[in-house]
């Protein structure tokens, strides 16, 4: 009974919802994986990039204190107070500091065990001050070196100072420079991981001791009341790992912790969202732990190349989605046609089911010839590119390229011919045909195997050059195979080489020491090298090439068995293979066939 156009539009939506659900539910899925492992592969980098820039940028900080605090500290125990206490000396001593700081000092001045200034350089009026009941006066009664935090003091600008200690008691006196407050807040600004990145320091009290570029001025107090983004809220197991690859590296999700915290060793980080934009900070105790280093970047910063990777992902889904229904759609109204048809030609559909079983019979017998079929068909390919090459030239085909394209069609003719060869095999595959060794000119195979892709290679602006042994003896072997693997080794030379590079075939005759033969005597063989300029192949993947199946070309450009075919067939001629590489370089093949092989037959 002839089915209904109701059963056919039923059947129509079963195969459009089908298809579009097998296409772009896996699509989804994997697209939806790859993503998320991409995603996880970046936040670990961009993590990874805070946390290193932190910890240089603390160790270039804390180098460049320890550095001018251990010049005044030498300073301090080479000269004495009557000799500081000079104008003239004082001023050497600080031009020389500054030299050979990129003037990082702002003044320099020697203070006596009551807080008066005996000597002073620099830009303010502070020689007649007392300093006694200074907070960091009274720190150096204590220490023997002094690094404060940012205060106004009598200038009433916001500065920091390093003051060293010589003596006690009355014999006590103090060496004390300012800081220059530009350069060190340059020092600390120079990180730039990306353009919006900042870099500032605060104290315990949570007092700017840098500026911020996002409106943090000296001494003015941090506001950061605000809550963590909940991304990371929760993330207990996150934390874990992150102590575990960087030594105490945290994410924080408690906001309140970041100020007046405890001391913590290492790095961490954390994520906020302050007034609608996200921030993703780290930090880390420097200075005695009473300085914390913060460098901080917009979530959208740091993340834009995630985020245009996952717009871009977003766009190709849709219009991958889109595109299959399209294509389903079409697919299912041509199958509803052919259904329709075969409906209305059951009988003729009956007569193809018996020519289908026909043609699948003859499938399983080709299947064991495959191979063989694919050699020729190679060459086809190679000839009819080089036609379709030349056909495709704008202007009048010269009378010379004329005659290259009947030669060309004359031998996709003969290669036609040994595909018929081949299929009179299929036919008739119960009677076995062998190979035969005979006596080639190695040269003359090489040159017929290069003439077939040398005008390719011009056209690719890839020179091939012949070395050759002209007195080279003639050997016996099998001309197809070794066609076929010249062939192979040409064709990946060509893959291998940019445009303008250079692939060197040569010939020699030598001799090689035989492991087969006693006393290790040496045998005569027939050396064949093909180099090329190309980009190489990493040492890891030399030892690999050979095996069934390994290919570095993309999919769809090799299978893998190309190589591993050729050493067998020249294990089989009796000779042997190897590879040389260097990445960038290019590579070198080398096939050694043996010279005193016998004139038989196998």
């Amino acid at each position: 009974m002839k089915p209904s156009s109701t059963s056919y539009s039923s059947l129509r939506k079963y195969i459009i919802l089908i298809l579009c659900a097998a296409a772009v539910i896996p699509l989804a899925f994997i697209g939806g994986g790859i993503y998320y492992s991409y995603q996880e592969s970046m936040t670990a980098k961009i993590r990874s990039q805070l946390v290193s820039t932190v910890l240089h940028h603390k160790e270039s900080i804390e180098r460049f204190l320890s550095e001018t605090s251990s010049a005044m500290k030498m300073v301090a125990q080479l000269e004495s107070i009557e000799r500081l206490s000079q104008q003239q000396v004082l001023e050497s001593i600080f031009n020389t500091m500054q030299r050979e700081y990129d003037q990082a000092f702002e003044d320099l001045g020697v203070i006596d065990y009551k807080g008066n200034h005996l000597a002073y350089v620099g830009p303010y009026d502070l020689l007649k001050r007392n300093y006694s009941s200074s907070f960091w006066f009274k720190e150096m009664l204590k220490k023997q070196v002094y690094i404060s935090d940012v205060f106004l003091g009598f200038r009433q600008v916001p500065h920091f100072i390093i003051a060293v200690r010589n003596g006690e008691g009355e014999n006590m006196w103090i060496l004390r420079a300012t800081i220059h407050a530009t350069k060190f807040r340059n020092l600390v600004e120079t990180v730039r991981l990306w353009p919006k990145c900042e870099t500032f320091i605060i104290n315990r009290d949570g007092l700017y001791q840098t500026r911020a570029r996002s409106g943090g001025k000296e001494m003015e107090a941090m506001d950061d009341n605000v809550p963590a983004y909940p991304h990371y809220e929760g993330g207990v197991s996150s934390d874990v790992e992150w102590e575990d690859h960087f030594r105490g590296i945290a994410m924080e999700a408690d906001e309140s912790k970041f100020l007046k915290t405890s001391h913590f060793e290492g790095v961490r980080l954390r994520e906020v969202d302050r007034n609608g934009v996200r921030l993703i900070r780290a930090k880390t105790w420097m200075k005695d732990n009473s300085w914390l280093l913060v460098v901080q970047e917009e979530m959208d910063e740091a993340f834009s190349e995630l985020f245009t990777t996952r717009n871009r992902a977003i766009i190709v889904f849709v219009l991958g989605a889109v595109l299959v229904g399209i294509a389903t759609y079409f697919t299912t109204e041509l199958l509803i046609k052919k259904l329709v048809k075969a409906d209305q030609e059951r009988d003729l559909m009956n007569k193809q089911l018996i020519q289908s079983l026909k043609l699948a019979s003859i499938g399983e017998f080709s299947t064991g010839i495959a191979h063989e079929i694919n050699n020729p068909l190679a060459v086809i390919y190679v000839e009819t590119e080089l036609v379709q090459t030349i056909l495709k030239k704008e202007n009048v085909v010269p009378a010379a390229e004329i005659i290259d394209i009947k030669d060309s069609l004359n031998e996709i003719k003969n290669q036609v011919n040994r595909c018929k060869t081949i299929t009179h095999k299929l036919l008739n595959f119960a009677r076995k045909m062998d190979s035969v060794i005979k006596e080639v000119d190695i040269n003359e195979l090489i040159d017929d195997v290069l003439g077939m892709r040398e005008r390719d290679a011009s056209y690719m602006n890839i020179t091939i050059s012949r070395e050759y042994q002209k007195d080279l003896p003639h050997i016996y072997t099998d001309p197809s195979l070794l066609r076929q693997v010249l062939m192979n080794f040409v064709n990946n030379a060509i893959d291998a080489t940019a445009e303008g590079g250079k692939i060197v075939v040569g010939t020699k005759r030598e001799k090689v020491k035989t492991v087969s033969l006693k006393n290790g005597a040496q045998s005569d063989m027939v050396v064949l090298s093909v180099l090329d300029t190309g980009s190489g192949i990493p040492e890891e993947n030399l030892e690999k090439i050979f095996d069934p199946f390994f290919t570095t070309k993309p999919p769809g450009k090799g299978t893998g068995l190309g190589l591993s075919i050729c050493h067998g067939i020249i294990q089989t001629l009796g000779g042997s293979i190897s590879a040389a590489s260097q990445v960038g370089k290019g590579s070198t093949f080398t096939i050694k066939l043996p010279l005193e092989n016998k004139k038989t037959e196998t």
